[in-house]
């Protein structure tokens, strides 16, 4: 089997609204309904600029399709510990930031040409974003 990219990452919180202004305010992508949980405050899917949804939100009491209780972290396992996007837009991304007063760290590591943003979204979670050659 080929792994060809990462589809979504599933961030369970029990601020879905709060959670997706982040997305959107920070990030500039888009929020829309998940699709069959119509209810914002409940779940939502975050898109990319290509309207993929990279980000899927959910309260820990959504219960999905193939599921008959809500998932929950297993017993000693911790949350997500970061995600890590492939971004263009560094100048811009850092405007965003320091506009928002939101903290975040840098990190370039100049032999394959990247530089890096970590700042974490409302639960905690870091977001490491990538910018190659940007």
């Amino acid at each position: 089997m080929k792994i060809e990219a990462i589809d979504h990452v599933n961030i369970r919180t029990p601020d879905v609204p709060g959670t997706s202004r982040f997305f959107e305010d920070v990030l500039a992508m888009t929020v829309v309904d998940t699709p069959g949980i119509p209810d914002r405050a409940k779940a939502a899917w975050v898109c990319d600029s290509e309207g993929r949804a990279v980000i899927h939100l959910g309260t820990a009491d959504v219960t999905y399709p193939w599921e008959t209780n809500p998932s929950v972290a297993a017993p000693g396992s911790g949350r997500v510990h970061h995600v890590a996007l492939r971004c263009a837009g560094y100048e811009a991304i850092c405007q965003r930031l320091a506009d928002r007063k939101l903290p975040f760290r840098s990190n370039e590591i100049s032999e394959i040409g990247l530089r890096q943003l970590f700042v974490d979204e409302p639960n905690g979670i870091m977001f490491e974003l990538n910018f190659f050659g940007d």
